[in-house]
Parts: C-alpha cells; structure tokens; sequence
C-alpha cells in the first residue's frame, strides 16, 4: 500500500502516463513523515491506515480533476 501511496501522491497518474522519479521519491519522504509523526503522537496503527488511504483518495481525486480540466 505504501509504494503505490507514493507513486500516487509522487504525481504518476492511475490511469497511465508519465511521471518523474522525483516525484515518488517526494512521495515515500511525505509518507514517512506522516507515519513517523503519527508515531510520535501515539496514534494506533489501524487509524495510520485510514489516514493513509485518505491520503491516497485525496491524490487521485487531484489527478482525476486535473485531467478532466485538461480535456
């Protein structure tokens, strides 16, 4: 879950085309971040997860949007 949550927020598109190698780089750094803050604060890991997948909805629905105000 974790790399595709990277790729997604790193800026790849989920339905195909292209993307930077930085940018995944940027998104597994973003992840390790959250998940070491949420660590820190002692948040349970079942909630990591939900925030994650949040993470990762929010990503697409950025992709999805931007490819509609392209077309």
């Amino acid at each position: 879950m974790d790399a595709i949550a990277a790729v997604v927020i790193g800026g790849i598109s989920m339905s195909g085309g292209a993307g930077k190698w930085y940018g995944t780089i940027i998104g597994a750094l973003f992840l390790a971040v959250i998940g070491n803050g949420l660590d820190i604060l002692g948040v349970s890991s079942n909630y990591q997860k939900i925030i994650k997948g949040v993470i990762i909805a929010v990503a697409v629905y950025v992709d999805l949007r931007g490819k509609a105000k392209q077309e």
